[in-house]
């Protein structure tokens, strides 16, 4: 799982590096806020993933929760937010066989992490989350996980 994880996440990072790059830098991004718990409960260390779906311009944007379960998306090109439209939201929880965190400098496919989340939770065509972000942004997107 980790590994289709990180092979699609490559193809959007190949994707943003392609002919249409300089479009893409034009597109507005608004802040993007919000909260992931998994059954009522705050985690952290949730990697959220925004995918565009639809007529949604731009390569979309990721972002960590922290210990309140709080998350900020950052766009592909490291700016903060996403380009306004409909996404398909994408989540995964990597932690140690042992269950500590993954040390931040390190990849979870290669210290042998293990995703505590449903397949179906990381995977764009399973995924039963989506998200709309206005012109302007939002801070009040909220995803339970259950």
């Amino acid at each position: 799982m980790a590994v289709r994880f990180f092979c699609i996440l490559s193809l959007v990072c190949l994707t943003a590096c392609g002919s249409s790059e300089t479009k893409r830098d034009d597109l507005k991004t608004f802040p993007t806020w919000g909260t992931v718990t998994i059954k009522g409960k705050a985690v952290p260390g949730v990697s959220v993933v925004f995918f565009p779906d639809g007529q949604t311009n731009g390569q979309g944007g990721r972002g960590t929760t922290d210990e309140s379960g709080q998350f900020m998306l950052r766009y592909q090109d490291g700016r903060d937010g996403v380009p306004p439209g409909n996404y398909r939201v994408l989540f995964e929880h990597f932690v140690m066989p042992d269950g500590s965190q993954v040390p931040e400098s390190e990849f979870p496919a290669d210290v042998g992490a293990i995703n505590q989340l449903p397949h179906k939770f990381s995977d764009f065509g399973t995924s039963p989350f989506k998200a709309t972000v206005p012109e302007g942004g939002t801070s009040d997107l909220e995803f339970d996980l259950k």
